[in-house]
């Protein structure tokens, strides 16, 4: 009788705690259950009367962040450097960026930035030049949170890339580059050959992309739709 009462009470005893580890498990996971889901930004937001909103630009990338647990957020928040940019593209949902350039040091030639993409937002496609006595840019990636397809030239324009692409861009001759790769967090790649043209676009969750390259030049940059402006 007292082993059939022991082993009864260890088995309410193992019950007990599976219980109130699944309960704790539960208890854990339920913040990030909880958090809201990103809302759904269209040009509708970007824009008033034609006019790009950049506070509703900052205000999307803000709660993207959030989603991420990105640490920096709340010192982007009213950050100066914090930048958007929509490239005169009238098309943010799609087409433009987010950015903070950490140090863009010409006189030792090195550039550190971090670059932010709504999901589905695709940089226009662009290439730089040599340009204020300097080298072309050279640069490389690697994602930080979320993901990014990684466009280069080549390919072919199949149903299923031109799907992924924005209408505003291939319908200006905007993309050259119809050869793509799916980077996750971690991956690192570099600019295949200097002044190429290439573009990134963010994952379905969006993306932050840790950029490491040469000195940067505005006017070194140029785009391959000639309607769109830096």
């Amino acid at each position: 009788m007292l082993r059939r009462d022991l082993l009864k009470g260890l088995a309410g005893g193992l019950i007990g705690a599976t219980v109130v580890s699944n309960s704790m498990a539960q208890t854990r996971r339920r913040p990030d259950q909880r958090r809201p889901r990103m809302k759904k930004y269209t040009n509708a937001d970007f824009y008033k009367d034609g006019v790009f909103q950049a506070d509703v630009a900052k205000k999307a990338y803000l709660e993207m962040f959030d989603r991420f647990h990105y640490s920096l957020t709340d010192s982007l928040k009213d950050n100066p450097e914090f930048w958007v940019a929509e490239f005169e593209s009238g098309d943010f949902e799609r087409v433009g960026m987010g950015g903070i350039f950490w140090v863009n040091d010409k006189e030792h030639g090195y550039f550190g930035h971090e670059i932010f993409l709504l999901p589905n937002q695709m940089i226009p496609e662009h290439f730089h030049l040599a340009a204020e006595d300097m080298p072309a840019k050279h640069e490389a990636w690697q994602v930080r949170y979320g993901s990014i397809f990684n466009f280069a030239q080549g390919g072919e324009k199949t149903d299923a890339v031109l799907n992924m692409l924005p209408k505003s861009q291939l319908d200006q001759d905007g993309i050259t580059c119809f050869t793509f790769e799916e980077l996750k967090v971690g991956d690192f790649r570099k600019l295949r050959t200097l002044c190429e043209p290439h573009f990134m676009m963010g994952g379905p969750n969006g993306a932050i992309v840790t950029e490491y390259a040469c000195w940067h030049s505005a006017k070194g940059l140029g785009f391959t739709n000639k309607n769109l402006k830096n």
